[in-house]
């Protein structure tokens, strides 16, 4: 079943991320073994935050990297107000649910304004 959600188009697996974030309360990242977390890079230099709305799903995207990263949960309130925040500083974004072919970016606005209109 988590094989057939995490390969739906972007727009199938926000919605997926967002039922399941409200409800869970937490969502997942990914940290190396040193504890710095994984970022992507946009091709205008954006770092961006990967998150998936549970751990199977990061651990499925954690195999296919080169170096080893572990799965974590946080709470919902740390990923927005402390995640989030800190990676809007340097002018980054969430990128929500990716599965290494698409994803959708959001700024800590847009998951703020999400998770207002879902909750």
């Amino acid at each position: 079943m988590n094989r057939f959600i995490i390969s739906r188009p972007a727009e199938k697996r926000l919605a997926y991320f967002y039922g399941m974030v409200t409800v869970e309360e937490q969502v997942c990242l990914l940290r190396n073994r040193v504890g710095d977390l994984l970022l992507f890079e946009d091709e205008k230099h954006t770092f961006l935050l990967p998150v998936w709305p549970s751990r199977s799903f990061a651990e499925m995207v954690a195999e296919k990297l080169i170096i080893p990263y572990e799965a974590f949960n946080v709470t919902l309130n740390a990923f927005v107000d402390d995640f989030l925040a800190d990676i809007e500083k340097v002018g980054g974004a969430a990128t929500i649910f990716p599965n290494g072919y698409d994803t959708i970016i959001q700024t800590r606005e847009e998951v703020k304004e999400m998770l207002y209109n879902i909750g």
